[in-house]
């Protein structure tokens, strides 16, 4: 009886030991994973996914309610606008990627959007030279209030100001600090983080970005 006893207890022991090692193992592999995702994040930055369809419907949307739109002064809308978006709701509205260029910052998808309709009318939205023209309102479908909220915020405060003036405004120090590293290219991508600095609370606003990007 007593021999059984220490023969299931050393049994006991072994099965615990080896229980204890496959933990160990998984806490590592674990570990290296994350640390893996970590550099990988800090290599890439954070980055959105773009939406072209409600990139179409946010340039409707701007274009239909300022005077006389064009490439320019739509270009910068989306700027302000995404930076409004980006610290009320720790995103940018349609996932746009903006680079510094010698105009100020300039939402690289939009604006190929934009060169693309001056070739072809494209679902309600034309290029004619540099005007832009609709020939319908944006589809309120794709939009969450809080996106139509911070468009019309940004349309209230530079709707009706010169396009000097809101070039101005996209000349900002996250433009600056891309465009004065960019190695003598014509054009750099703006880092979000470099964004995100310019806002307030920016480093609990960065945490809350990277924490949705892992969800």
């Amino acid at each position: 009886m007593i021999i059984t006893l220490y023969n299931s207890f050393r049994t006991f022991v072994f099965l615990l030991s080896l229980l204890a090692k496959i933990l160990l193992t998984i806490s590592v592999i674990m570990i290296e994973f994350i640390q893996k995702v970590t550099r990988k994040r800090k290599m890439s930055g954070i980055a959105f996914q773009f939406d072209r369809s409600k990139a179409l419907e946010t340039i409707l949307y701007l274009s239909n309610r300022i005077k006389e739109p064009d490439v320019y002064g739509i270009c910068k809308l989306l700027y302000l606008a995404d930076k409004t978006n980006l610290e009320k709701n720790g995103r940018f509205i349609f996932g746009e990627t903006y680079c510094a260029l010698q105009a100020g910052a300039t939402p690289s998808h939009s604006y190929d959007l934009l060169k693309d309709a001056s070739i072809s009318p494209i679902n309600g939205l034309e290029v004619k030279g540099i005007q832009v023209i609709t020939s319908r309102d944006a589809n309120g479908d794709f939009f969450s209030e809080s996106d139509i909220d911070c468009l019309d915020q940004v349309i209230s405060v530079w709707g009706n100001v010169p396009n000097w003036s809101r070039g101005q405004a996209a000349h900002d120090d996250a433009w600056k600090k891309a465009w004065d590293n960019r190695s003598g290219k014509g054009s750099v991508k703006i880092p979000i983080e470099s964004i995100v600095e310019l806002l307030d609370d920016s480093g609990e606003l960065l945490k809350y970005i990277t924490n949705s990007e892992t969800e």
